[in-house]
């Protein structure tokens, strides 16, 4: 009679081996953390060094708002490449850092308002409209442009209410002083929410940076 005997592996082996997986995947959450921490700041920095070049575009007499603000494009890039996490990181610290060239805030905090559409509606989009997991959904053209259309109008809705209560806290508004914020509210964040969605698709996907640096 022959006798047939089972290994098992060991309870010791196999809580030797898990701990060896959790710290494999702890190391690189951690490292991934910290690409994401760094692509952030990289183009925060960015954005808040190409700041002073908006004075040389044209500006909107009275307002004394440029016609185009180079400075989001670092911050949509961001969230193109690595998700919302870097998205928000960026535009936060590009944010802060625009405080240096307007004290009273109010700028910073108005490009922050205008900008944080364009990055939530279209992650709201991947994460509840399409099948592909991260930022590959992005790189739809069809798809990109919708979000972006939407995002455009949510844009809207934010800073027609924005702009109407701070000029009225500076001066009354009439009918003609209505129509005239309205139109230039429209224009300007239709041509910044252009170019915040073509510019920074462009560099990203077409070139395929996002097939060999994307991190969602």
């Amino acid at each position: 009679m022959v006798d047939i005997t089972t290994h098992r592996a060991s309870p010791i082996t196999e809580h030797s081996s898990s701990e060896d997986h959790l710290e494999l995947v702890e190391e690189s959450e951690s490292s991934e953390r910290i690409k994401q921490i760094v692509v952030a700041s990289v183009l925060a920095s960015l954005s808040i060094a190409i700041a002073p070049s908006a004075s040389m575009i044209a500006r909107v007499a009275g307002w004394g708002i440029a016609l185009f603000d180079p400075v989001s494009l670092f911050w949509i890039a961001a969230f193109l490449i690595g998700g919302y996490r870097v998205g928000i990181i960026s535009m936060s610290a590009g944010t802060l850092g625009l405080f240096l060239y307007d004290p009273t805030a109010i700028g910073p905090i108005f490009k922050f308002a205008a900008t944080l559409p364009m990055i939530l509606i279209p992650l709201y989009g991947v994460m509840k409209l399409r099948s592909e997991v991260g930022g590959e959904a992005l790189s739809k053209p069809k798809f990109y442009t919708s979000m972006m259309g939407l995002a455009f109008i949510v844009r809207l809705a934010i800073m027609l209410p924005f702009n109407f209560l701070y000029w009225s806290l500076l001066m009354p508004i009439d009918g003609a002083a209505f129509v005239y914020i309205l139109l230039v509210v429209q224009s300007i964040n239709s041509v910044q929410s252009l170019g915040d969605a073509i510019v920074p698709y462009l560099i990203i996907h077409p070139t395929g940076i996002f097939k060999h640096f994307g991190m969602w």
